[in-house]
């Protein structure tokens, strides 16, 4: 039998990678263009929702401390927490609601599910939609109509109603990608998508700036930040459905689906990156984590559709989280079964 602790060392312990909290400054500080961006485009309201949101946050943990009788300290989750609680409400939102609502939720969500700002369910979620479910009439519903969805031309007919509008620079931007790069695939992207990656004129301030969303991720990811794995399934998983089946229950047209249209609503950036894979709510083990994504990314394709959704990311963030702690009993199971009975033997 094999000595269970062979593997003990005095090596000094060390971090392998960012702790959490420098993870949550430098994600706070890449988010900083997209509120400097709001305020150039006179989203005043947007920000004073993302603000009400992030100081509600800052309360309920203020308040969690009181009751502890312990020592309060700056928590930059916290602050990460609210401004991601902010980036999914519409920007019509009663400000005083959030302001009375969110706390609440928060310190809820703090004793029935464990944890402040890493419980077993993402808290911010769960506030989210606590105010939908308050007013859900101030959510928008979805951008597609039916009859959009019986042909192969969505985001055009999206374009041409005026859902979405084209940017000036996108013209230019287009053409260049098309005479520079895409000419070598064989593709050609067509005019307004440059426009929806840049800023879809969400009402919901965390679904518009897609560029900087993923700008953002590419830097986390870079210094190893973030989880990619969980995020690249999901969106692969969900990809892959909007492509193929998109358009099936509809027109019974296969292989059809609009990709980009998919991805650059909804919030399907954020929400892949920085909510879904969010600490303490996903599994631990690469298995477990692809069984996860793959959950995500179908029931996102159930509830989204082909995008233009402004709620039902949040609920597959909710259902996936909630099936998270099955997963992890399937984990823990397979370890001692296999593993240990392996290292044992």
């Amino acid at each position: 039998m094999k000595n269970k602790y062979q593997f003990l060392t005095l090596t000094p312990f060390y971090n392998s990678k960012p702790s959490i909290a420098d993870s949550a400054k430098l994600t706070l500080l890449l988010f900083v263009p997209q509120l400097v961006i709001l305020f150039l485009t006179k989203s005043y309201n947007a920000l004073i929702i993302i603000g009400i949101s992030i100081f509600s946050s800052f309360a309920a943990d203020f308040i969690n401390n009181c009751l502890k009788h312990s020592k309060f300290r700056i928590d930059f989750t916290v602050i990460l927490q609210g401004l991601f609680i902010g980036f999914f409400i519409p920007e019509n939102y009663p400000p005083a609601v959030v302001f009375f609502v969110v706390p609440v939720v928060l310190l809820l969500s703090k004793y029935i599910s464990g944890g402040f700002a890493f419980s077993w369910v993402n808290p911010a979620v769960l506030a989210v939609l606590f105010l939908f479910f308050l007013n859900s009439s101030i959510f928008p519903h979805f951008q597609i109509p039916t009859e959009y969805l019986k042909n192969i031309n969505i985001f055009s007919n999206l374009l041409g109603d005026g859902t979405f509008s084209i940017q000036p620079f996108d013209k230019v931007v287009t053409s260049f990608l098309n005479k520079n790069i895409f000419k070598f695939t064989g593709l050609t992207l067509p005019e307004g998508y440059i426009s929806l990656l840049w800023d879809n004129g969400s009402v919901i301030a965390g679904f518009r700036f897609n560029i900087l969303t993923l700008f953002a991720t590419i830097i986390l990811i870079s210094f190893d930040m973030i989880d990619w794995l969980i995020p690249s399934v999901f969106l692969i998983v969900y990809a892959f459905c909007v492509r193929i089946f998109g358009t099936v229950p509809f027109g019974n047209i296969y292989n059809s689906g609009d990709i980009l249209l998919a991805l650059c609503t909804s919030g399907t950036f954020i929400c892949a990156f920085f909510v879904l894979p969010w600490a303490g709510t996903t599994p631990s083990s690469i298995p477990g984590k692809i069984i996860y994504a793959v959950i995500a990314g179908l029931f996102s394709f159930l509830i989204n559709g082909s995008g233009t959704g402004h709620i039902g990311s949040m609920f597959v963030v909710l259902i996936v989280n909630i099936i998270s702690p099955f997963i992890q009993i399937l984990e823990d199971f397979c370890y001692t079964t296999f593993f240990l009975k392996k290292q044992e033997m």
